[in-house]
């Protein structure tokens, strides 16, 4: 027997949750912008169309109303023509005929007690089955006047259409007896009605055309929006794999959405492209400084071991041996102090302590070699200066500062302590005579392994790693410090710390 298969569901790739995701917010977008587009186009489009009608509806009633008052104006001027034994029954209907003939309405006459006196052809009625509707009567009484468009039913039972209908008061001379009349002009509303329906449906095209420009001009721009997305993603993934090949060039980016962030991602990519560069330049001088003293290591004590070193002289090398182990012991407390530093790990034990007396200390450190060089220290007898700030720290600072003084000093030269207090800072200078750093090198004599051409040939077992410490512990207080130099004469370095005169005065 085959064993039974089971239909599984295929395995979806695991970026289609993403791209279904992603699929769902553009159409939420396209929709959302789309409604934006045509919520205020269809209020405008309302509000015209209803303006529009109301005001064609009102010309169409005042110009209703207006042919009321002439037909009223030429039955007045016609019943005074009436002579001898005329009647009005007589003389006006050829009038209201005709004129119902050219206007096309329906014109009914009643009397005062709404008794239908005469009324057009047109409408194919008889007098005797009309009467004045008593709403319509009681509002001629009291304004002589009447206009409305629901008259169906009210005086014509017949009238069924959409009608609007004028009514006016009249005087009409009749064998010299005035007498008060009402006149009722009827006109179809249809032209209103047809205006109001072209106006709807041309509306509805309008807004049928609109909706479909607006959809392609938006797909559109959304489609351009995307593949510029899209692309600019496509730097950041390569960024984001330390890919720097392909830099991101951020004037395609100008007058869009992405231009501040494109700009600010080419700095922080020349940020990580510099820091990169500056890594392995790191691992490359770590590696040559740690190969040097384990190359002098390996090659003694192999030399030992083998008995190519003669007995006799094997305590000199092992000498050689420790020296070189205490340089790398050195090297590798450097490092773990300048993690330390990069990480904000060391914390730091502000006490208020005279910074001359550090001075000193760490000068005596030095005193055989100053003495064999005849080298003098001038100074370090000014006033004194009381600081607020980590004593060990800046005890570290002054003596690599006054390591590096020593080293480059001329034979017989000076090394000069410089103490003063300003208003917002205490400063303290260490200068030695001799022959000076360049200009060109000046600004990179605080880099991390970095040792000048007189630093190589004068200092074999520096690590260039001194002036870096310096400059790390003097930020952590929030300090400055700077370089001056002269070529044959004299180098500087000079530290600002902040001043707290609370601090002191606890």
């Amino acid at each position: 027997m085959n064993p039974k298969k089971t239909n599984k569901p295929a395995r979806q790739p695991e970026d289609s949750l993403p791209r279904q995701m992603g699929r769902l917010l553009v159409r939420r977008a396209f929709v959302l912008r789309l409604i934006l587009v045509l919520v205020p186009l269809v209020i405008a489009l309302l509000t015209i169309l209803g303006y529009s009608t109301s005001r064609y509806k009102k010309d169409y009633y005042d110009k209703a109303a207006s042919n009321c008052d002439i037909l009223a104006a030429e039955l007045s001027a016609q019943s005074g023509r009436i002579s001898g034994e005329q009647t009005v029954e007589q003389v006006l209907p050829y009038v209201m005929n005709q004129i119902a003939d050219e206007q096309n309405v329906l014109i009914y006459l009643f009397d005062t007690q709404g008794v239908c006196v005469l009324l057009t052809d047109n409408t194919g009625q008889q007098p005797k089955d009309l009467s004045l509707d008593g709403d319509i009567l009681s509002e001629m009484e009291q304004n002589g006047r009447y206009l409305d468009d629901q008259v169906a039913g009210k005086f014509n039972p017949d009238m069924t259409e959409s009608m609007v209908c004028c009514g006016v008061s009249l005087k009409l001379t009749i064998n010299s007896n005035i007498r008060t009349y009402y006149l009722l002009s009827c006109t179809t509303t249809r032209p209103v009605n047809v205006y109001s329906e072209d106006m709807v449906f041309m509306a509805v095209v309008l807004l049928i055309g609109i909706t479909v420009l607006s959809a392609v001009f938006i797909l559109y721009s959304m489609g351009v929006r995307q593949r510029r997305q899209e692309q600019f993603l496509r730097v950041l993934r390569r960024y984001a794999q330390d890919d720097f090949s392909r830099p991101l060039d951020p004037q395609q980016y100008n007058d869009t959405e992405l231009e501040e962030l494109a700009h600010l991602t080419l700095e922080i990519s020349s940020h990580a492209q510099r820091a990169e560069e500056a890594s392995r330049e790191f691992v490359s001088n770590v590696s040559h400084e740690l190969r040097t003293p384990m190359t002098v290591i390996k090659g003694f004590v192999e030399g030992i071991l083998d008995g190519t070193i003669p007995k006799n002289r094997r305590m000199e090398y092992l000498s050689l041996v420790s020296q070189e182990i205490q340089r790398l012991q050195m090297l590798v407390t450097s490092m773990l102090n300048l993690t330390k530093f990069d990480t904000g790990s060391v914390p730091l034990n502000y006490r208020v302590f005279t910074l001359n007396d550090t001075a000193f200390r760490m000068a005596l450190m030095f005193g055989s070699r100053l003495e064999q060089r005849h080298i003098t220290v001038e100074g370090l007898d000014s006033e004194p200066v009381r600081v607020y700030a980590d004593p060990d720290l800046m005890g570290q600072v002054i003596y690599n500062l006054m390591e590096n003084a020593v080293k480059f000093v001329n034979d017989g030269g000076t090394i000069t302590f410089t103490f003063r207090e300003e208003k917002d800072e205490w400063i303290f200078a260490i200068r030695n005579t001799g022959n000076g750093i360049s200009k060109e090198e000046l600004p990179k004599i605080f880099g991390r392994f970095y040792k000048s051409d007189a630093s190589r040939s004068k200092d074999k077992t520096g690590l260039g790693l001194g002036l870096d410490i310096v400059r790390r512990i003097v930020h952590l207080h929030h300090a400055q410090i700077s370089a001056r130099s002269e070529e044959n004469v004299y180098t500087e370095f000079e530290v600002r710390l902040p001043r707290v005169e609370q601090a002191l005065r606890e």
